[in-house]
């Protein structure tokens, strides 16, 4: 996101580099460190992305318990006597369409917002310096003004795509609300692994299709002036790119099985956790890891889906499986020594800037 952070890797395609004529689409500049080691040598483009040792700690088994304490949580709470005493009143003292039009896009912006609003605070302030080694990309920056761009735009797509599309789903496909309808803790489970595993599906297809010659540079490009991502940065595209790759994937198993209102709500502000984490551009330990989707964004050709399934079966990540190996592998040493001394000092310039 940054000056250090706009050239393409060297595997990038032609059609797939930022664009920095066109003003809406100006490669966003925030001041930003050298990019040099502390020899004061360059440090090569392809070696920024997952430079700190710290970034590759949160492996698969440490991502694990996020979601299935999020999961269990849930499947806890709806089989209380509190959580039936407020699906009855909200269904006794609201209409199915107020319920799936109003509740369903007030609680999914608040979620968005705030779960948004903690990593720009990182991003913002550089605080608490302790996560900065978690960051994958350190040498890229944003600042106020490119939030604020990034804001506007996720704004217009909440109120232009996500809510017409929500009072659409209410008026013809309403999710019920009265206890009643609530199903078994284990197809809870079941419908919320099924709406994952269709958003993969069609996500990986439909973000493929927008990296195609003929796609990217009307559609996508947009997306991809964040070569280093933000949080709240997981909704700046296009109308058309948020309605036919961000949301159409995520309704697509809610349409197929039309499961409980909470079980709607739950999947959404899951897939909204998981999407922003993903573009944070820190891989936090016991999060959801954010390497995937962030390399995606470095190398602009690979990762298309947000679990992995199809790019390890289709053969698109390929490279990224090269650099895993690579940072994974690396030992504590001389070499990882001098990147932790040059982070730190990073992380100070960076905690600077907001003084």
């Amino acid at each position: 996101m940054t000056a250090t952070a706009t050239t393409a890797a060297t595997t990038t395609k032609t059609h797939s580099q930022p664009a920095k004529s066109a003003k809406s689409l100006r490669v966003f500049n925030a001041p930003a460190p050298p990019a040099i080691d502390l020899a004061g040598k360059p440090i090569p483009h392809v070696a920024r992305w997952g430079f700190s040792p710290a970034a590759f700690k949160n492996d698969e088994l440490r991502t694990l318990p996020f979601p299935v304490l999020l999961i269990a949580a849930f499947i806890a709470f709806n089989s209380s006597a509190y959580a039936r005493d407020l699906y009855t009143r909200l269904d006794e003292s609201y209409t199915l369409f107020q319920i799936n039009t109003i509740g369903t896009f007030a609680i999914t912006t608040i979620v968005y917002w705030a779960w948004a609003a903690v990593f720009a605070f990182i991003d913002l302030t550089g605080y608490p310096k302790a996560l900065f080694k978690y960051k994958v990309q350190p040498f890229a920056r944003v600042n106020l003004r490119d939030y604020a761009r990034i804001a506007v735009c996720v704004v217009k797509n909440q109120l232009l795509v996500a809510l017409p599309m929500t009072i659409f789903a209410a008026k013809y496909f309403p999710s019920p609300v009265h206890p009643d309808m609530l199903q078994s803790a284990w197809a809870a489970v079941g419908h919320i692994i099924f709406n994952n595993i269709c958003t993969e599906v069609g996500f990986y297809f439909i973000h493929r299709a927008f990296h195609s010659k003929m796609l990217y540079a009307r559609y996508h490009k947009k997306h991809h002036m964040l070569t280093a991502p933000v949080g709240l940065g997981a909704t700046y595209c296009g109308v058309a790119e948020h309605l036919l790759s961000n949301l159409l994937p995520n309704v697509i198993g809610i349409a197929i099985l039309r499961p409980h209102w909470s079980i709607l709500v739950v999947t959404f502000c899951y897939i909204e956790i998981s999407t922003i984490t993903a573009h944070s551009g820190y891989n936090i330990p016991y999060l959801i890891s954010s390497l995937r989707h962030d390399w995606h964004h470095f190398a602009f050709t690979e990762n298309y889906g947000p679990l992995g399934i199809f790019d390890n079966w289709l053969g698109t990540a390929r490279k990224y499986d090269e650099v895993m190996a690579e940072g994974t592998a690396r030992h504590l040493g001389d070499r990882d020594a001098a990147r932790e001394e040059l982070l730190s000092k990073l992380a100070a310039w960076e905690a600077s800037q907001s003084e």
